[in-house]
């Protein structure tokens, strides 16, 4: 037991039944009302009065809040639903960089199958090579396939994206070189399909 509640014990027991209980709803009544509330400024009607306001008040201010709660829960639902969303177009997207990489790989290892030497794609051949498989792709999104064909192949010898400044008289290019060692499969297309590999 706390000093203070032995202290309000003793307090109880000096008291009689109707003094205990007038002081007992007084500290209630003055507890509620709240701690800017001076006993020996404001007698109990008038503490009584406040508390209620004080309670109203409370009980305004819990249900502004709740319906805050409510908002915030709908915003985050909201949020989540958009990541989810573009996560989902990130995936495609990632998906047909995919795709568009192998297309233009095998087209390297199609175009070099009788040899071996090397195939270098800028980005208007891409475009081409893409365009003749039906594949659509904007011109600045070229260089998005030249650096998932080198990592879809992840062997630099075989595969690289070159990267050239704006003031280089060569264009930026995917340079791929002996196309018969690439993977028979890049990223669910049969990059050897039709040609013995070897």
């Amino acid at each position: 037991m706390t000093d203070d509640y032995a202290d309000a014990r003793h307090a109880d027991e000096s008291l009689d039944g109707d003094a205990a209980n007038d002081v007992a709803f007084r500290k209630l009544i003055y507890g509620l009302a709240g701690d800017e509330i001076d006993p020996t400024e404001c007698g109990p009607v008038e503490a009584a009065q406040r508390a209620v306001d004080r309670v109203e008040g409370l009980e305004e201010e819990n249900e502004q809040l709740r319906q805050r709660v409510v908002d915030l829960r709908d915003q985050v639902n909201k949020m989540n639903r958009a990541a989810e969303f573009y996560q989902d177009v990130a995936r495609k997207s990632a998906a047909k960089r995919d795709h568009q990489a192998a297309i233009v790989l095998k087209h390297a290892a199609n175009v070099t199958a009788s040899s071996v030497g090397r195939e270098e794609y800028d980005g208007s051949r891409i475009q081409d090579v893409l365009e003749a498989a039906e594949e659509k792709i904007h011109r600045t999104n070229t260089y998005a396939v030249m650096e998932k064909a080198e990592q879809l192949v992840d062997d630099r010898d075989l595969c690289r994206f070159q990267k050239e400044p704006r003031s280089s008289s060569k264009n930026t290019r995917l340079i791929v070189k002996s196309p018969t060692e690439l993977p028979e499969t890049v990223a669910g297309v049969r990059i050897h399909e039709g040609v013995l590999s070897g």
